[in-house]
C-alpha cells in the first residue's frame, strides 16, 4: 500500500517513527513535514497517488486533506497523540477530524464524545520509537552524568505544574535526584534519554491528565523500552494499558517517598521488574505494532 504521511518530521521523533513502522510492514511511504511544509500535501498526493493518508493533528492540514479527498478516492485518518480532559480544546481541529475517515486517540475515556464528531474514532495508545532501547554504549562520562537514585524527565510547569508537589517532595528527602527537561537542564531524547533511564535506579513518571484513566504519556513506554524501573502516578484502569507486574504506582507525596525508599532497598526485585517491563514493551508496544493496530481498525 502507498502511504502519504503528513506528520512533523524535523524533530526526529513521532513522524520518522511512523514512517519506519509503515515501511517495516512492507508499505511504501512518502512523507511531507506537516509542521514545516503542510502546503506541499496536495502536490505530493497528486504525484504519489496514495492509498492512505496518515496525518497528524495539524490544523494547517485541514484544507489540504479536504482538497485531496475531493480530487481522488483515498482513505484518510488522523492520529492525535496528545490529550486533555475534554474535547473542546481541540475545536479548531473538528473540520480536519470530520474530513478524515478514521480518527485515533490515546485517551479512551473521551471516545464517546469524539464519536459525535467522527463515528470511526478508536483507541490507539502511545508506543515507543526505534531510537529508544537499552543504551548502545556507556562511558565513564555517561555514568558520571546520569547515575542517580531517582530520575525525572519532563516538564513541571504550565498545565503540568501539579507535578511540583511530588517533585519538590523528592528534592527534600536526601536521595540523588536528577532532572532533565526542567530546572535548567536540557531535554533528554533518543540515546541520551536511554542512558539517563538505564543508569537511574528509579524513573519517575506523572502522566498528564490522569482523569483520562486508560491513558499514559509516551514517556512510560520509553522508560520501559530502555529497561528503566517505572514509578508512575496512579490512575484508574492503568492495568488495561500495562500489566501491573512491570511497574509500580504512587497516589500521594507521602506514598511516593515510601515507594522510593522501598525500591531503593530492594535492588533484586526492582531489577527483575525492570527486566520484565523491558521484555513486555518490546513485545507489545512498538510503533510498528501501533500502526498495525490502526490498519486493523481500518479493515
Amino acid at each position: 500500500m502507498k502511504i502519504l504521511l503528513l506528520f512533523p518530521m524535523a524533530d526526529g521523533q513521532t513522524g520518522p517513527g511512523i514512517k519506519h513502522s509503515f515501511e517495516q510492514l512492507g508499505h511504501t511511504v512518502k512523507a511531507v513535514d506537516a509542521k514545516l511544509r503542510p502546503g506541499d500535501s496536495i502536490r505530493a498526493a497528486m504525484e504519489f497517488k496514495p492509498d492512505l493518508i496518515f496525518c497528524s493533528r495539524t490544523v494547517a492540514l485541514t484544507d489540504q486533506v479536504i482538497a485531496i479527498k475531493k480530487k481522488m478516492k483515498v482513505v484518510a485518518c488522523v492520529w492525535n497523540v496528545d490529550t486533555r480532559t475534554n474535547i473542546s480544546i481541540w475545536r479548531h481541529l473538528f473540520p480536519l477530524i470530520k474530513a478524515c475517515d478514521y480518527y485515533f486517540v490515546i485517551a479512551s475515556r473521551l471516545i464517546p464524545e469524539w464519536r459525535k464528531i467522527n463515528k470511526n474514532t478508536f483507541w490507539l495508545p502511545e508506543g515507543f520509537l526505534p531510537a529508544y532501547g537499552k543504551p548502545k554504549n556507556i562511558t565513564a562520562a555517561d555514568r558520571d552524568k546520569h547515575t542517580c537514585d531517582v530520575c525525572w524527565i519532563g516538564s513541571r510547569h504550565g498545565p503540568h505544574a501539579w507535578r511540583n508537589e511530588y517533585l519538590s517532595t523528592v528534592e527534600r528527602i536526601g536521595v540523588s535526584f536528577k532532572q532533565w527537561g526542567c530546572a535548567g537542564q536540557p531535554v533528554a531524547y533518543d540515546e541520551d534519554h536511554n542512558k539517563a533511564v538505564f543508569l537511574s535506579k528509579i524513573n519517575l513518571a506523572a502522566s498528564g491528565w490522569p482523569e483520562n484513566e486508560k491513558c499514559t504519556s509516551s514517556r512510560d513506554y520509553k522508560i520501559l523500552a530502555a529497561r528503566g524501573f517505572l514509578l508512575e502516578y496512579h490512575r484508574n484502569r492503568l492495568n488495561e494499558v500495562f500489566p501491573s507486574d512491570i511497574m509500580d504506582c504512587y497516589k500521594t507525596p507521602k506514598e511516593l517517598v515510601e515507594k522510593i525508599f522501598y525500591w531503593l532497598g530492594h535492588e533484586k526485585e526492582r531489577n527483575e521488574i525492570a527486566e520484565k517491563g523491558y521484555k513486555w514493551v518490546h513485545e507489545n508496544a512498538t510503533f510498528t505494532q501501533r500502526i498495525q493496530m490502526a490498519l486493523e481498525y481500518m479493515k
